[in-house]
């Protein structure tokens, strides 16, 4: 899966030629992702887009493992600190935050390899939907109920902007002005509403 440590590693239950068929096509899709984004003004525009689709596909998948984790623990870390919870149910929660960080992590290492096929104009043109400026936003400041970050890794939510950063230039051409002023509104509100917490939490210090 793309976005996943690449590795030949054995694990109980798994064969190696599993694992290895799952990295051999994982490797075949990267190469074709960054062939696609360099030849993307010379292929056929369904080409281009299926391509895409996919890779968007695969960010919805990495970000709903990604943020999954502490919706189903129903409850934020803090929440957990302040309860006398068993010992077991302090374990499976500890595992949930374990498993979203390396999904967070995974999510980034996609985002690096999404930022690398975004390079191409063609590319970009293709990308300046909503429904890419969407999961972008999702990731770089979407919130669960409870207040906490969808994503809460740095890196990752800064990559989410970066490949919005290069995104955005071409929406203009190829959204409907109403949107592209929903994007930038959003935006704007997401970093409005981090300033405050920012100074809220510098002022009880």
């Amino acid at each position: 899966m793309l976005g996943q440590p690449l590795q030949l590693l054995q694990k109980p239950g798994v064969s190696q030629l599993s694992t290895a068929l799952k990295v051999a096509s994982t490797r075949l899709l990267q190469i074709l992702a960054i062939s696609t984004g360099t030849y993307a003004d010379k292929l056929s525009p369904k080409v281009v887009q299926s391509l895409l689709d996919l890779l968007c596909s695969q960010l919805k998948n990495l970000l709903s493992q990604a943020g999954i984790s502490l919706l189903a623990a129903g409850k934020d870390p803090e929440d957990n600190k302040q309860e006398d919870a068993a010992d077991s149910e302090k374990k499976d929660f500890r595992a949930l935050i374990r498993k979203q960080h390396t999904a967070e992590l995974h999510l980034g290492d996609f985002l690096v390899f999404l930022r690398r096929v975004v390079s191409s104009k063609a590319i970009q043109s293709k990308m300046a939907s909503p429904k890419w400026t969407e999961v972008l936003l999702n990731i770089a400041a979407q919130k669960c109920c409870s207040g906490v970050p969808l994503v809460g890794n740095l890196r990752t939510r800064l990559l989410a902007l970066h490949v919005l950063e290069a995104v955005l230039p071409a929406c203009e051409a190829n959204m409907e002005d109403d949107q592209v002023t929903q994007v930038v509104e959003r935006l704007f509100a997401k970093h409005s509403i981090q300033i405050k917490e920012k100074f809220r939490s510098s002022n009880s210090r």
